[in-house]
């Protein structure tokens, strides 16, 4: 029986020793959880595959701040505000042709807003499963509140206050 390092074992390798390695195994190991809950939002396999791209680039460098979490839920997470900026960025091209006379939108890099996002992400990633999965399927899929009430076998209101609560433990970890 082969060893399989642990997704800890592996960042430790990639931020002390620079292993490439020890990411590329990270990748094979969650390219396809990745890749399907891209495809889930693109709705297009190349799109998914660029947010895939994405995600472990992003991943790769940011994993300094990745705080031991779920490492797959992470990069997944990450792929995700990806996938939602790009279609966000696409539905603004359909729906807003600009005039001759209008200079393009100035989308300059916010730090802030960024450093919101990841504390954000974070936040998520310390949630227990069940949770996550929740916010997973209603904020990053779009699946509805009935939806998701009917999936788990509870009611739709039993679901607003598990949200509320969800939402308000994330607030608070974001602000410690």
């Amino acid at each position: 029986m082969l060893f399989q390092p642990t997704d800890i074992e592996l960042i430790r390798e990639v931020l002390q020793d620079s292993n490439a390695r020890a990411f590329e195994t990270l990748m094979k190991r969650y390219t396809s959880s990745v890749y399907g809950a891209a495809l889930r939002l693109m709705k297009d396999e190349e799109n998914a595959q660029e947010v895939t791209q994405m995600a472990f680039i992003q991943a790769y460098r940011h994993l300094d701040s990745w705080r031991g979490e779920n490492f797959g839920a992470w990069v997944t997470i990450i792929a995700n505000h990806i996938a939602l900026r790009m279609l966000e960025k696409e539905k603004r091209r359909q729906t807003d042709p600009l005039d001759e006379n209008t200079d393009p939108p100035n989308e300059e890099y916010d730090e802030q807003k960024e450093l919101q996002l990841q504390a954000m992400e974070a936040a998520i990633a310390q949630l227990p499963e069940a949770e996550r999965q929740i916010i997973q399927w209603h904020y990053y899929e779009g699946v509805t509140l009935q939806t998701i009430a009917q999936r788990l076998g509870q009611t739709e209101n039993n679901i607003k206050v598990r949200m509320y609560r969800i939402r308000e433990r994330i607030k608070k970890r974001m602000q410690s």
